[in-house]
């Protein structure tokens, strides 16, 4: 039997429920966020790469004045003078020299100064014929120019019993942030 339908047993038509979604004003907003986010981002590329580029140019010198200090160790205690055939810890056809036995216990070479109680090269001097050289990596495609310096202090009892040796090297045309590089040693009988 059909019967009609009272009033009372009519469900209400379903209301329909706003779409959810985001508003222009909220998608510009999230954008400008983004944007702030990507440039402050953006600004540390060129410090990271001019800091990559003082890293790179401190790892150089410290090579050089480490294979200085070597080659300079190397020169035996009655020698005062040494010569690098390769051009590398010495210029080509030049004599290079390793401390005075007439003035024991002067810095003799290149100027040095003290800093935090260690003795470094002072790169704020001309360079000292004989003590130093500027060397050029030909496998470096940039054609940086290092300088590399020494200074020695002779100790002597009669005859030459050692030397203390002080290397720098540094690398020329660096920004502020890149410091030379100095290795100090003894060498003795």
């Amino acid at each position: 039997m059909n019967r009609p339908a009272s009033s009372a047993n009519v469900l209400p038509a379903p209301r329909r429920r706003r779409e959810g979604g985001f508003t222009l004003i909220e998608m510009l907003m999230a954008t400008l966020i983004v944007v702030i986010g990507l440039v402050a981002v953006a600004q540390l590329v060129p410090s990271s790469l001019m800091m990559n580029a003082n890293n790179r140019s401190d790892g150089t010198a410290l090579v050089l004045a480490q294979k200085e200090m070597e080659a300079l160790r190397a020169v035996p205690l009655t020698q005062t003078t040494f010569a690098d055939p390769q051009g590398v810890t010495c210029p080509l056809a030049t004599m290079c020299n390793i401390g005075d036995p007439a003035n024991p216990g002067v810095v003799v070479g290149s100027p040095v100064t003290i800093l935090n109680n260690s003795p470094i090269i002072d790169y704020t001097q001309p360079l000292v014929p004989g003590y130093g050289f500027t060397y050029t990596d030909l496998n470096d495609p940039t054609g940086a120019v290092n300088d590399v310096r020494w200074a020695v202090i002779t100790t002597t009892n009669g005859t030459v019993t050692g030397r203390r040796i002080i290397v720098g090297a540094f690398r020329r045309g660096m920004n502020s942030l890149s410091f030379p590089i100095s290795l100090e040693t003894m060498v003795s009988k």
